[in-house]
């Protein structure tokens, strides 16, 4: 079995030192609003992904006048002890497993998956297309390293093509065609990966979370994800040839999977403009528990967060969410108190007051 032993957090948000052991199943980590218990679960979602949930920004997780901060578990793999160490500075982000350095994320992710369940889920329906590619790529990401190790090459082509183009947009520049049409085809190639590794996402995700968006709504509503393709994927390039004039003007990429999206949709109608509150609650936790399904049918050790979510959730959204994680993995939950929690999980899990714990 895998499960993070214990956790000893320095300088990580508003935690000073804070060292907590955990159970090999639910851990309950109870507290007052501010009180760091989200902080603790942010710590391990980071160190499943060098990145947070929370933060916009790594700086944001270091308390403030201190250097850096960091994060160390202990976690039993399997038959072996490892132990993981974050540490978040000036200089970026560093993580270590075994005393060795992980030099590059994408050859270390999927060490464990992490998925987190948190009251900003209503974003995957009312906010940006930024959140929702966010969502994408991250989970995407966890179950093809090879996704991951595209995307960054897209990102780093996309930023040196957007800089080419405000060269050649401005007439005092001398600008070079050649090294944008060089740049134009690189990006198309990363992007055909990635588009069509988010195709086969959506294809695999769909009849799962359908299914449970029926579960969860006894049967009364119907559920489907669209993926929403900015450019075809075969026509990236000639987008690039046709449109230069365009981007010219804009002095950015216009075509291309930075600018892709999706939506949700209720009964067959986009879930931004006609679902209800309690219609998007189940859209949203519905998303996530088929998320559960498919990082669960992998090799890799899933960990479950689930992020001050009970209180937003009727008893049978509660239930839905605990079938879907209970006594399969290790599971980490934060609440204010204990009230509305199942009794059964409050009898199998390890309840940890965070302002008790040193």
């Amino acid at each position: 079995m895998f499960f993070i032993k214990s956790l000893v957090l320095q300088d990580f948000r508003c935690h000073r030192h804070k060292s907590l052991p955990f159970g090999n199943a639910a851990n309950i980590i109870i507290g007052k609003n501010a009180s760091g218990k989200t902080s603790v679960v942010e710590a391990i979602y980071c160190l499943a992904l060098g990145k947070s949930y929370k933060a916009a920004s790594a700086a944001e997780m270091i308390r403030k006048g201190a250097p850096f901060a960091t994060a160390k578990a202990e976690i039993a793999n399997r038959g072996r002890e490892d132990v993981l160490f974050l540490s978040i500075g000036a200089s970026g982000k560093k993580i270590v497993l075994n005393n060795k350095p992980i030099p590059r994320l994408s050859d270390y992710l999927g060490y464990f998956k992490v998925i987190a369940f948190s009251p900003e889920d209503y974003r995957l329906i009312k906010g940006t297309p930024g959140d929702r590619r966010n969502f994408m790529d991250v989970n995407i990401s966890q179950m093809s390293p090879g996704y991951l190790r595209s995307l960054i090459r897209y990102r780093k082509i996309l930023k040196q093509r957007n800089e080419v183009l405000k060269s050649l947009a401005d007439r005092s520049v001398r600008g070079d065609e050649d090294l944008l049409n060089i740049l134009s085809s690189q990006l198309a190639k990363e992007g055909r990966v990635i588009i069509n590794e988010r195709t086969k996402f959506f294809a695999g995700i769909n009849p799962i979370f359908s299914e449970r968006v029926k579960q969860i709504s006894a049967g009364a509503e119907r559920g489907d994800l669209n993926y929403i393709i900015n450019t075809d994927p075969h026509l990236l390039e000639q987008s690039y040839t046709r449109k230069r004039a365009s981007e010219l003007a804009a002095q950015t990429t216009l075509f291309g999977p930075h600018r892709d999206d999706f939506e949700m949709r209720i009964n067959g109608e986009a879930a931004a403009a006609f679902a209800s509150q309690g219609q998007q609650k189940t859209l949203c936790l519905a998303s996530k528990l088929a998320l559960v399904d498919m990082l669960a049918a992998g090799d890799s050790p899933l960990i479950a967060i689930l992020d001050d979510v009970f209180s937003e959730l009727d008893l049978n959204r509660q239930n839905q969410i605990l079938q879907a994680v209970d006594r399969k993995f290790q599971v980490f939950i934060t609440a204010t108190s204990v009230a509305g929690l199942a009794e059964g999980l409050l009898e199998r899990g390890k309840i940890i007051n965070i302002e008790e714990e040193e």
